[in-house]
C-alpha cells in the first residue's frame, strides 16, 4: 500500500514509542577532556553559530549577536554547578537550562491548515511552540524533535518524535502518512547540522564517534535517510522556493577544521 498524502501532516507527528538511533561523541582521555575544558568558550561560540545556521537545537539562553563571546564568557563565569571529580567542567547544558529542566527547540517547517510555515517547535507531538512554553508557562511533557545532552565526557543526540521521518507510522495514523513535504525542508538541515557538529567536536579534542542503530531503519551513521539516502541542506538549498529557504544557512558563516575528524575516519577504516 502506498503512503497516504494528506494535509496537515504535522498533526500526525508522534512521540517515539521506544528509543531510536543515537549519535554519541566521546572525549575518552584526560588530555582530551582538559583540551575541551580549556577551550570551552571558543567551542560554545562556534556551537551557537552552528545551531543558528541550521535552526537545529537552538540555545535559548544565548543569541547570536556582536557580543556573542562576551555573553558566553558571562554564562561561564556565573555558572554555579558543582562538578564531581570525573566530570569535565563544560557548561553547554546551561544553554538549554529552563525552570530546572533542559528545554530544546528547533526551527521546524510544519503543515497546519494546509499551509507550510516555519515555527520554533518544542513539543512536536502536541505542536507546542517555544513561545507557548516560555510566555504561557506551558509545562507539557516535551517530545522534542531532537535532543542533545552533555554527560561527563560525551555528547548524546537522540530524538523524541518522528518529525524528521519521510513516512509516519505511529498511533496517530492507522496507515503510512507521507511526511515528505515537511521532511524535505527539515531533515537535510538536521543532517548538515549533525555532520558539522561532529567535525566541530573533533576540532576540540573528541576521540571517538559512535552510532547506535536501534528501532528504526531510516537512520544511518551520516544522518536520517530521505529517499533511501542522506541528503544535506547545501544539496537542495538552491532548489527550494524562496519562501522555504532557511536564510540563516547562507547568512551565518562557520569556519570548521576537518583535519582531526578526517584523520579519525582514516584510522578507523584502517583498523577494520
Amino acid at each position: 500500500m502506498s503512503d497516504h498524502k494528506i494535509n496537515n501532516t504535522s498533526e500526525y507527528w508522534k512521540e517515539m514509542d521506544f528509543d531510536v538511533s543515537t549519535y554519541t561523541i566521546n572525549w575518552d582521555t584526560e588530555k582530551a577532556k582538559r583540551y575541551l575544558e580549556e577551550n570551552e568558550a571558543d567551542f560554545i561560540c562556534q556551537y551557537v553559530l552552528l545551531a543558528n545556521k541550521y535552526g537545529i537545537l537552538l540555545p535559548h539562553n544565548i543569541k547570536v549577536s556582536d557580543c556573542l563571546r562576551e555573553d558566553v564568557l558571562k554564562l561561564i563565569r556565573t555558572d554555579q554547578t558543582i562538578y564531581t571529580e570525573d566530570w569535565a567542567v563544560f557548561r553547554i547544558n546551561k544553554l538549554y537550562a529552563h525552570n530546572k529542566k533542559l528545554l530544546y527547540h528547533s526551527h521546524i517547517y510544519t503543515q497546519r491548515d494546509s499551509i507550510i510555515q516555519l515555527e520554533e517547535i518544542v513539543n512536536a507531538d502536541l505542536l507546542i511552540t517555544y513561545h507557548d512554553v516560555v510566555c504561557n508557562n506551558d509545562d507539557s511533557t516535551y517530545a522534542e524533535p531532537v535532543t542533545l545532552l552533555f554527560f561527563k565526557n560525551y555528547f548524546y543526540i537522540t530524538f523524541e518524535a518522528d518529525t524528521f521521518f519521510e513516512v509516519l507510522s505511529n498511533r496517530n495514523a492507522n496507515f503510512g502518512v507521507d511526511n515528505s513535504e515537511t521532511a524535505y525542508l527539515n531533515t537535510p538541515r538536521f543532517n548538515s547540522f549533525l555532520r558539522d557538529f561532529i567535525i566541530l567536536c573533533f576540532e576540540y579534542g573528541a576521540t571517538d564517534f559512535d552510532f547506535e542503530k536501534l528501532g528504526y531503519e531510516n537512520f544511518s551513521e551520516q544522518g536520517i535517510l530521505f529517499g533511501n539516502e542522506v541528503v544535506y541542506y547545501e544539496d537542495i538549498y538552491d532548489l527550494l522556493p524562496e519562501e522555504h529557504k532557511y536564510k540563516a544557512f547562507e547568512e551565518i558563516q562557520v569556519v570548521l577544521d576537518e583535519t582531526h575528524y578526517k584523520r579519525y575516519l582514516e584510522d578507523k577504516k584502517e583498523t577494520k
